[in-house]
């Protein structure tokens, strides 16, 4: 996988960042982790002469036959769309067989007494640090429930057996062991059946802040020499709202 996820290092572990990921996607977040799963699923479904699958991950979804008319031959392995579950875009979302990773709802624990992790006296710097859980969810579909079924439970597998490669490898806390979902009918534009895959990631997250004293005397200030406070607030929201009519006409 070393060509298709880079990593940034931190002070202790590597986060994960995906290859052409965008620069407003910190390492180690949730959004970032969703790219992680994604890269590594396409990775597990890629074509392997090795270890052949009756699926393969390819980026151009057309049938080979369609491609330079001559017919698939026996054993060829479907291709298999891989996405993360916000993509809308609705050519590919109607492609089957598929598998879309999303993620739960994120909480975070704290671990130590107001997260915090140590102070700096000299300037007052205070890092800070918590765990995040990340709920990740893999949904396997197809047309057909068995061929969903097959794909979840090798997806399923998957996890299961690299989860501690890959939190050596990627700095991350834990990955829970996966559970495998019922096979089950969901509404689409067509029959489509879905197998989930699910499991949990905990990650280490840390930030730091600096005092802005300063800079709240000054709000402060400012703020009681116009003598009512929630008239100012009132005039700035009015003004801002008046001035983003005026442009808009």
């Amino acid at each position: 996988m070393g060509g298709v996820i880079l990593t940034d290092k931190s002070f202790r572990y590597h986060l994960p960042r995906i290859k052409g990921e965008g620069v407003d996607v910190a390492p180690g977040t949730p959004l970032a982790l969703i790219g992680l799963w994604v890269a590594a699923l396409r990775y597990r479904f890629n074509r392997n002469p090795a270890e052949p699958l009756p699926w393969v991950w390819d980026p151009d979804l057309r049938p080979a036959d369609a491609e330079d008319g001559i017919p698939v031959p026996d054993g060829e392995p479907r291709k298999l769309l891989i996405e993360a579950a916000f993509n809308v875009e609705k050519s590919a979302r109607n492609y089957r067989p598929a598998i879309y990773v999303d993620r739960g709802e994120v909480t975070a624990d704290k671990v130590v007494l107001d997260n915090m992790a140590g102070r700096y006296i000299p300037t007052g710097i205070t890092a800070y640090f918590c765990q995040a859980n990340i709920p990740i969810v893999f949904y396997c579909e197809s047309e057909n429930a068995a061929e969903s079924t097959l794909i979840a439970d090798t997806a399923w597998f998957f996890v299961l057996a690299t989860r501690d490669i890959f939190k050596k490898e990627f700095g991350l806390y834990d990955i829970r062991e996966p559970v495998l979902g019922k096979t089950v009918p969901i509404d689409e534009d067509k029959q489509v059946w879905q197998t989930p895959v699910s499991f949990g990631v905990t990650l280490e997250m840390r930030w730091a802040t600096q005092p802005i004293a300063p800079l709240l005397r000054d709000i402060s200030l400012k703020i009681g020499l116009t003598g009512d406070p929630n008239l100012y607030y009132h005039e700035l929201v009015l003004r801002d709202s008046s001035s983003g009519d005026e442009s808009a006409e």
